[in-house]
């Protein structure tokens, strides 16, 4: 599994991050990226990551077992960097194992705020990122398959086919509440090959307004594979209808 990460380079987002890592933590990390690499090499930022990586992942920092800078000429098949003066980058390769799994790795990518400020976005050609649009504009109650952006229903054997490997990343909803219940809540689902995932987003319909809310995740936690079938349905637990509903679910792919 590969990750990549953008690691924005200024003094105050490292010190709230490394805020909310525990002292015991950032011992352990220190301890480590003395034994397995060159400390004075490694930046700041990437030392903070580091840190909040093993403690919100829960991996062990005796786990790690490389932390180096990559150099630019000989950059591993897994990063391309697209856009973007080298000269504002630095990317560190961090190794790591897990107990009963094969090898990991993650890339993080630092950079200066305000040096890319005049260049533009930076792209990582690694991912290629996409939204399957689904939605529903009439009020309702019981619960459904929502419309792909055609204007079809959706259904467990309807959707949007995959044309390519990757992973669900994230979802986006944003919806009228028509009628409220104050124990009342709405789900939308997504929905892999007539069968659902544990990726979702629940609103609150307590109170009769506009609702809101949005997730994400690691690529490689949900994954499909050429030709799976991706749809969303929305589904309502109380005395409660909706109305005029707006998904997106981010899809990430590698190639």
């Amino acid at each position: 599994m590969v990750l990549l990460l953008v690691v924005g380079v200024f003094a105050t987002a490292a010190d709230s991050v490394s805020s909310e890592v525990s002292e015991e933590t950032k011992a352990s990390v220190e301890g480590v990226i003395y034994d397995v690499s060159n400390p004075n090499e490694i930046r700041n930022e990437v030392r903070t990551y580091v840190e909040k990586f093993v403690e919100k992942k829960g991996v062990p920092a005796e786990d790690i077992t490389n932390v180096t800078e990559v150099n630019f000429e000989d950059l591993p098949k897994e990063v391309a960097i697209e856009n973007v003066d080298n000269s504002n980058l630095a990317i560190y390769q961090v190794d790591y194992e897990e107990e009963g799994k094969e090898k990991n790795q993650i890339f993080v990518i630092t950079y200066s705020v305000n040096e890319l400020q005049a260049q533009g976005d930076l792209i990582i050609a690694h991912d290629k990122r996409q939204f399957l649009h689904f939605g529903m504009a009439d009020e309702r109650s019981d619960s459904g398959f929502l419309k792909t952006a055609t204007g079809v229903e959706g259904s467990l054997d309807n959707g949007y086919v995959m044309m390519r490997e990757g992973s669900i990343t994230g979802i986006s909803t944003s919806l009228d509440v028509a009628k409220a219940d104050s124990e009342g809540e709405i789900s939308i689902i997504i929905y892999k090959n007539g069968e659902a995932i544990r990726f979702s987003n629940t609103l609150d319909a307590s109170s009769v307004e506009t609702k809101k809310d949005y997730d994400v995740q690691s690529s490689e936690v949900v994954t499909f594979e050429a030709g799976d079938l991706i749809s969303a349905y929305v589904e309502g637990q109380g005395d409660i209808a909706w109305e005029s509903v707006i998904t997106m679910v981010e899809i990430t792919t590698t190639n």
